[in-house]
């Protein structure tokens, strides 16, 4: 299964291959030349001018790593290499996956509610953000219901969750948790589906600081600490996986996962709606199925991180 990188802020595909080491672990040290020379290498049609920008603003491994698109727009730095450079601080990762039993009674009644509701509503062109909610919940409830089954553990849906961290606050659109936070997922907007990133990037820095905050000193580990979680950014119909961790964000490309909610699909390729449907419960429960099962210690989660990414 391929999977591409995509900024936070702009979502945007690369064509490198995943090193098994983190943007961070490559970078962290360099200084602005060090940095320089490694971006020339990433064939990401910079010229100098903008490589003069990073050593007017003296940009060194670290500050790089925390670099936006606005800072670079500041800077002086014109939109497309910005975003190129951007691009790049976000790695991609291959969605760990469950398959679904066609028989399975959550999947099933899934279905029926999908097709219910497209019966029932008069177009999802264009649709509220209340009505893709109708047909989002009744995914991520039937995911929940699988995994829940699948590993005997308490899963639940929070709606409308306040998260707060050190450096950021807010409110996702569900969250899914057992002992602590597993999942954040947020509603994008159709036509503009960089701002669900952003914000859900926000809000996956947050819930991962309360996940911390909920260990006891010895179970934080000190310096050692290490922790990821999963967040979604969905219209509904376009969905997109995330991973984020203290050393690195990784992230699906959307256009590989699409349901087609419309009517037309219902009345002339059901299968392709069915097929499209298990496909993404069965990366939420493989999701979900994963984060509840991995050893807590910080060495098994590095571990785990990087087997996905490495897949």
């Amino acid at each position: 299964m391929s999977s591409q990188a995509s900024s936070p802020a702009s979502p945007a595909s690369i064509t490198e291959e995943i090193s098994t080491k983190t943007m961070s672990d490559v970078v962290k040290d360099f200084d602005t030349e060090e940095l320089i020379e490694y971006l020339k290498k990433k064939d990401l049609k910079l010229k100098e001018p903008h490589f003069k920008i990073l050593r007017k603003e003296e940009i060194a491994g670290l500050d790089f790593l925390k670099l936006t698109e606005e800072k670079l727009e500041r800077y002086g730095m014109k939109g497309g290499p910005a975003t190129r450079l951007i691009a790049i601080l976000t790695l991609f990762f291959s969605v760990v996956f469950e398959e679904i039993s066609d028989d399975d009674k959550a999947f099933k009644h899934c279905m029926e509610d999908i097709i219910l509701k497209l019966s029932n509503v008069e177009t999802m062109t264009d649709a509220n953000e209340a009505t893709r909610c109708e047909f989002i919940s009744a995914i991520l409830h039937a995911s929940i219901a699988i995994a829940k089954k699948l590993t005997s553990q308490d899963i639940f849906i929070v709606l409308q969750k306040d998260v707060s961290g050190e450096d950021a606050t807010g409110r996702v659109d569900y969250a899914i948790k057992s002992l602590e936070d597993l999942l954040c997922i947020t509603e994008g907007k159709p036509r503009n589906i960089k701002i669900g990133y952003a914000q859900n990037l926000a809000q996956l820095e947050s819930a991962f600081q309360t996940n911390k905050k909920k260990r006891t000193a010895d179970q934080a580990f000190g310096n050692d600490y290490f922790d990821y979680i999963y967040g979604i950014v969905t219209t509904g119909t376009e969905w997109h996986f995330i991973i984020y961790t203290p050393d690195g964000i990784y992230s699906t490309s959307g256009s590989e996962y699409q349901i087609n909610l419309t009517k037309s699909a219902v009345k002339d390729n059901p299968e392709l709606l069915r097929s499209n449907v298990k496909r993404v419960i069965g990366i939420i429960v493989g999701l979900l199925k994963d984060r509840v099962s991995v050893d807590s210690s910080p060495t098994s989660k590095r571990a785990r991180i990087e087997k996905i990414i490495k897949k």
